[in-house]
């Protein structure tokens, strides 16, 4: 894969962007973005388990971008998620996302989440010695089901079940916060790493650069300041399509939503735009796609209208920054970089060319118009 430079690019602008990540102002490495997941070896998982738990069973290895995950299968049951944090992960981050799930199980009206699963002792984690360094490894329950970008694209009333869920797991977190919440993200939008010198000049493909070049001046001038000066809450940042879960034998039923991992503080249209960026990649009609989203949203939680002129941008935002860490995790030749150049990133970069060549006004009208008719 080349590397591709992109003469006339205003470094400047990351650099006296004051929302920007001091990691974000020099050469970014893997470990900046803490795409490190630990290997941590079977067997010292496979005790820690049983001594902490007292669980036995299969391990099956997950994917996992800064954790190592395993899939804990006893006999019985749909089994455990064993999870194990790299020694790089700030503990408050940890401890972030342990107590959002804890939150959930007390506020979440029983949403379809993954819970904590105390230790035989009470404890929410369990310390781990590998080659000295110190790991910590934390039990969920398993939420069972097939991830939605696995089955058939059902169309609007996936989307509708899509937005219900997010709508539902907003409301019951407006009310959660953390000291670690505004936290470095990657996968934020909000961090200045998109506008990045360096991602645009590497890690976007050259056939996109000059369509996105003035994309993401316009972006970094206007609507990302405005995005950054909305009201903020905890957000779940990352249910794409490969985080929900729908029922494997009823596809258009969306019965779970998983992966805890990038939640940061943002406003509620980054978490909508997040969604709809990778629904886009299996819609044929983006409207279609964002008003059924937007009334399984409404049906449960309020809509947050005065976001709602800055959504197209924030979908674009979250399509650009997925095709740029996407190339840099293939680049770099991290854990699953071979699945993901064969799918993930193409078909991100189909959906972001689709996305560019848009009606941005038009989408916005129609979106307005439609919301209003819901709220």
């Amino acid at each position: 894969m080349a590397r591709f430079v992109v003469n006339g690019f205003n470094a400047d602008m990351l650099r006296t962007n004051p929302h920007t990540n001091d990691a974000l102002r020099k050469t970014l490495t893997v470990a900046d973005l803490r795409f490190t997941p630990p290997n941590v070896p079977l067997p010292i998982l496979a005790e820690a388990a049983k001594n902490a738990f007292g669980l036995e069973g299969r391990m099956v290895p997950l994917a996992g971008e800064r954790d190592q995950n395993f899939w804990l299968r006893p006999q019985e049951g749909s089994g455990y998620l064993l999870k194990v944090a790299s020694p790089l992960e700030d503990p408050a981050q940890i401890d972030f996302q342990i107590s959002a799930l804890e939150h959930l199980a007390a506020h979440g009206e029983d949403l379809p989440v993954p819970r904590m699963i105390r230790t035989n002792d009470g404890a929410l984690t369990v310390p781990i010695e590998y080659e000295e360094q110190d790991y910590s490894m934390r039990l969920l329950s398993f939420v069972p089901g097939r991830p939605l970008v696995s089955v058939p694209w059902e169309g609007d009333e996936v989307s509708r079940g899509v937005g219900a869920l997010l709508g539902s797991l907003n409301r019951a977190l407006a009310s959660y916060s953390h000291p670690a919440q505004r936290h470095f993200m990657p996968w934020d939008i909000k961090n200045g790493l998109l506008e990045s010198s360096q991602m645009v000049g590497e890690y976007l493909p050259a056939d996109l650069v000059k369509a996105c070049m003035p994309e993401i001046a316009r972006l970094a001038e206007t609507s990302l300041p405005k995005i950054r000066a909305m009201p903020h809450q905890v957000i779940h940042n990352d249910a794409h399509t490969g985080n929900v879960i729908v029922d494997p034998e009823e596809n258009v039923r969306v019965c779970g939503l998983i992966d805890f991992g990038d939640l940061v503080a943002g406003p509620l249209v980054q978490d909508m735009a997040i969604s709809l960026s990778s629904l886009f990649e299996r819609s044929d009609d983006p409207v279609a796609t964002t008003v059924a989203f937007l009334k399984g949203y409404s049906s449960v939680s309020r809509l947050p209208v005065g976001q709602l002129p800055y959504l197209y941008d924030a979908i674009l935002a979250r399509q650009i920054l997925t095709v740029e860490l996407l190339n840099f995790r293939v680049w770099h030749d991290l854990p699953g970089s071979t699945e993901l150049a064969a799918s993930d990133l193409p078909r991100s970069i189909e959906a972001l060319r689709n996305q560019l060549a848009a009606n941005s006004s038009d989408f916005t009208c129609r979106i307005l118009d439609a919301a209003g008719k819901m709220d």
